[in-house]
């Protein structure tokens, strides 16, 4: 019989280290993931065993472990899961996201209504009613409302935007005199204006859910506050973030007076602006006498002499486009100081609001899209209302 001499195992003292530490830890790495799973499967159906896990992907930067706990917990009743899971979605998503998927778990009964409180409604934009006008919330011109603007809200950061922004166009020096009004404010459901949240984009909203309002309503142009994004003028809707100021608004509220941007535009708008011959409010698309005198017919702007300045607008064609004064301006830099002679042309356009595009003929041309024609009647019947000649001759055809 042969004896085998048994081996004896060499432990080091780093490792004996490491043992008596998960010793002194009351575990070992197997243990610790017992007792992992072991919490996981009882946040299934313990709100505070979610938290307990919210809490520690939180803490080692697992956002998006975290939210799916959090939003667990707050499944399973914990108002403080709740809270933390809407800041977290809103920091990681953005409102709107965060504001679909609450509204998914209220539809599906997997919230009560009563969990989620009116502040929590209020930032996310889900109003207990559709749309509601808010009272008291307009602005009169004192020089009367030759051209009425229709502000529209989804979230309460668009309605603090608002009411700022409402109190510096009443106090500003050349705003305040324009004839421009402001109906009280229009709040929509942020879930189906469905505003983008995209910082690099133009915003973009489903304006469809509007076509009520712009039937019944007694204006001619949108002012949609709500989104996050690059902000905008087309077909009669001026469109903002809700962070803008004063200047951005005076800059986007210019175009629908007819001013073009001085800064280049992209090749598509470009090629269809840039034409010789053509011009506009505040730009010329070639330095030719007789484009000049053309755009001193349709002005009539008494000024002093005009300083054509090359600008980059039409940078993306071989025209160059020119417009009427040496300096910078709101049209190239919003936050620049107004020339008189461009007081004159608003000033100007706003005597003649006939020449506006109302967003009436932009919201029948959505109609005539979904095939809707009695709906298309019965707003190009409002867009030839304001005096609007294309309008009035596609009644005519």
């Amino acid at each position: 019989m042969v004896f085998t001499k048994p081996r004896l195992c060499r432990v080091t003292k780093s490792q004996l280290a490491g043992f008596f530490a998960f010793l002194l830890l009351g575990c070992t790495p197997q243990t610790a993931n017992d007792s992992q799973q072991q919490l996981i499967q009882q946040a299934k159906t313990e709100p505070t065993a979610a938290m307990q896990l919210a809490r520690q992907r939180l803490a080692s930067s697992e956002l998006d472990s975290a939210l799916r706990w959090f939003r667990q917990a707050a499944l399973l009743g914990d108002p403080d899961g709740l809270n933390h899971a809407l800041q977290l979605q809103q920091r990681l998503q953005g409102r709107l996201a965060t504001a679909h998927w609450l509204e998914r778990q209220l539809v599906a009964e997997q919230l009560a209504v009563t969990a989620i409180n009116d502040s929590q409604r209020a930032t996310l934009g889900l109003w207990h009613t559709s749309s509601s006008t808010l009272a008291n919330t307009g602005y009169q011109a004192a020089s009367g409302c030759q051209l009425t603007i229709q502000p529209v809200v989804s979230q309460q950061a668009g309605m603090a935007r608002w009411q700022h922004l409402n109190a510096a166009w009443a106090v500003d020096p050349l705003l305040s005199q324009l004839p421009v009004c402001f109906n009280d404010v229009v709040q929509v459901r942020a879930t189906e204006l469905n505003c983008s949240d995209d910082a690099a984009k133009r915003i973009e909203c489903d304006y469809s859910v509007l076509t009520r309002q712009v039937l019944a309503g007694e204006f001619s142009q949108l002012l949609i506050i709500a989104g996050q994004g690059l902000a905008s003028y087309n077909n009669g809707i001026v469109q903002l973030p809700d962070t803008a100021s004063l200047a951005l608004l005076q800059h986007e509220f210019m175009h629908a007076l007819g001013f073009i941007d001085e800064y280049p535009l992209a090749k598509a708008a470009a090629e269809k602006l840039c034409q010789p011959g053509h011009f506009a409010a505040n730009l010329l698309f070639d330095n030719s006498p007789a484009t000049l005198a053309a755009w001193q017919q349709r002005w009539q702007v008494k000024t002093a002499a005009l300083e054509l300045t090359a600008v980059d607008t039409c940078q993306a064609t071989r025209q160059q486009a020119y417009r009427l004064v040496a300096g910078s301006n709101p049209m190239q830099s919003y936050q620049a100081a107004m020339p008189e002679l461009y007081q004159q042309l608003m000033t100007q356009a706003l005597q003649q609001p006939e020449q506006i595009m109302p967003v009436q003929y932009y919201f029948a041309y959505l109609a005539r899209q979904q095939e809707a024609w009695q709906q298309w009647h019965a707003l190009m019947q409002l867009a030839a209302s304001h005096g609007y000649d294309e309008a009035i001759s596609a009644l005519q055809l």
